[in-house]
Parts: structure tokens; sequence; C-alpha cells
């Protein structure tokens, strides 16, 4: 399947590290609106076609699919072009700038029958679906905590006045929205849409959120949400129930799970060693390796989304993710706009 890549930041680094595992995948033409840009992107990673215009792109007969890693105010213009083209389009998280925008692309590809992927990366893993399989050692859930915290390498920058990228509000950018957004998503994808939602924020200048939390209520327990681009954490993530405790080492990827049993010896087959936990997860590849495959997999079998992510549950992080927004006092110019 020939890739289009749009877009030629880190995060299209970390698409060509997992693109090169898949054998199916062929990045065939990269597209930016510097064309330096793109220039350079290709002859790093010997790519053939480089264009300025992704329509130019999607239109050239050149790509079979498309991989977005554009600002994420873009998301919505660009993924909903690629679908009425009929071009399987990859947009990287989060997947719109708020939940009306995701609900039109949705529609979209189901009126134009093309496939549409959502790029959050954990739900696509292994071990993600190991964490899925063994949710029942804790017994009763009663807590989740899902800490993401990283001091932004654009922070600086953004202290010295020099207004980056990833702190603009009318490129919907933000804590919650780059980073928050893994969280979020992961205890969605475990446990389904919230009854309630109470999220706070720290706002910067610009009016986007420099950090902030959120808890999401569900009938017998909580789940706990911390996000930050301004600050480090070392906080681990946990999921608490009444027989033990799961702990997972970063929301985004979930390289590494351990299972505290509360009482090890009713912890069965499972081995606890000198610590008095279980190790369940195994070594993770990138993780566009692992998305790569499943969107190559239902494309071909004629899907109109994942199984791993399907709509709804896109739907459903969107909707929390924008509600959180809400709370927080964070507006984007597209959540005034009518959509359609």
């Amino acid at each position: 399947m020939r890739f289009g890549v749009v877009g030629t930041n880190f995060v299209s680094d970390f698409f060509m590290n997992g693109a090169k595992e898949v054998a199916e995948c062929e990045v065939a033409a990269v597209c930016s609106g510097r064309k330096e840009n793109a220039i350079k992107f290709a002859e790093k990673y010997q790519i053939p076609l480089v264009f300025d215009n992704y329509i130019e792109m999607i239109e050239s007969k050149e790509i079979d699919a498309i991989y977005l890693a554009v600002p994420n105010s873009l998301h919505y213009e660009i993924t909903c072009e690629c679908i009425k083209r009929g071009i399987p389009t990859l947009t990287e998280k989060p997947f719109a700038s708020n939940y009306n925008e995701a609900k039109h692309m949705i529609e979209l590809s189901k009126e134009y029958k093309t496939y549409l992927h959502d790029g959050l990366i954990p739900m696509y893993t292994d071990n993600f679906q190991i964490l899925k399989d063994n949710l029942h050692l804790v017994g009763k859930v009663r807590r989740g905590v899902f800490v993401f915290g990283k001091y932004s390498s654009r922070y600086d920058a953004y202290l010295r006045g020099e207004n980056p990228t990833t702190f603009r509000r009318e490129l919907c950018n933000g804590s919650c929205m780059d980073i928050g957004v893994y969280a979020i998503g992961d205890a969605v994808a475990l446990f389904g849409k919230p009854k309630k939602i109470i999220a706070t924020g720290i706002l910067l200048d610009t009016g986007v959120d420099g950090l902030g939390s959120c808890t999401l209520i569900y009938d017998t327990f909580e789940v706990c949400i911390q996000h930050s681009k301004i600050t480090d954490t070392k906080i681990i993530s946990e999921i608490q129930g009444e027989e033990g405790t799961i702990q997972i080492d970063m929301p985004s990827r979930m390289d590494g799970m351990w299972f505290y049993p509360r009482n090890p010896e009713r912890a069965g087959m499972h081995k606890v060693d000198e610590s008095g936990k279980v190790l369940l997860s195994k070594p993770s590849q990138e993780g566009f390796t692992y998305q790569l495959r499943d969107f190559i997999e239902n494309v071909k079998e004629g899907r109109p989304e994942s199984l791993k992510l399907p709509h709804q549950m896109t739907l459903d992080i969107m909707e929390v993710l924008t509600e959180c927004r809400r709370q927080m006092g964070v507006i984007y110019p597209c959540d005034e706009k009518e959509i359609g």
C-alpha cells in the first residue's frame, strides 16, 4: 500500500520508523506547505515524490492511502478532502478539534465508503489488549489513575515570547488535546463513556491549557486523569480494584504493565516475584507498526473502521475531550463554526 505523508514534524519520523517494519507499507510521497521541508524529509527517507499541495498529492494517483501529521486545526479540512476522493486516511491524534468535527468526518467516511482511522496509538498495541484481557485480576474496579506529564521542549520558547505552535489557540493545541487525549482515550476504551465529567485546567496567556485534570465518574468507580505540558511527573498510572492493582508505565504507549495482587496466594497461576508483582506486558514495537498493520488489514478486508478503535469509540473520546475543554474554558475558533 503506497502511503502519502502530509507533515514533516517529529511525529512523521515516528511514522517512518513504524512503516519500515511493515512489509506491505511503502511511503511513496511526502507533502509540506514548505516544500523545502518536504524535500529534506524525502531525502532523509528516500521518498520518491515531493509535493507542497496536499490536493495535488491525493489526486496524483501515486498514493493509495494517506497519513496526516498536520496541526490539529487542519485535521478536519484535510481529512474531509481525502475522504471525498476515496483515499483511506490515518488522521493523527487528536482525531479532530471537537466532537462536531469528528462526527461529520465519520459521517462522510460512511457516505463515501472510505476507510477512516483514528491515530490514537495505545488502542492498537498488543499490550493494550493484554491489559483488557487481564483487567479482571483486580476484581471490582474502584479507581483508575492515568497520569501523563511531560515538560514540552517548546515551553521554554513560549516563555521567551516566541509563540511556538504547541501553545497556539488558533491551531487547537494545549495539554489536554496533545497528551491528555491518551489518558482519556485509555479510560474510555477500557470503561466506556462516563456518567459525569469534572475538569479543571491552568490556562496560559494564549488561551490554551498548560496542564489540567479531570475526573470521569462511573456508577461504582472513578477515573482520575492528570495531564501537563509544562511539568514533568514521576507518578505512575494504575487501575485499582478490590483484589489488586495494575500499574501502567505510560498511557501513550503501554510498554510496561504489572499486576500487584492484594493477596498473592490467591493470584492463581500468576507468578508473583519477590517485590509482589506479576509482569503482564510483553516487549513492544514502535506504536505506528501496530497501527499500520491494523490499517492495511482493515482496508484489505473492506471494513469502514478499525475493530480495535471503532468510530463510536472515537466519538465517545472526542465528546469527553470536548467537554473537558469546555469546562476548562479552552475555546477554539472552530468551536463556534457550523459543521457540514
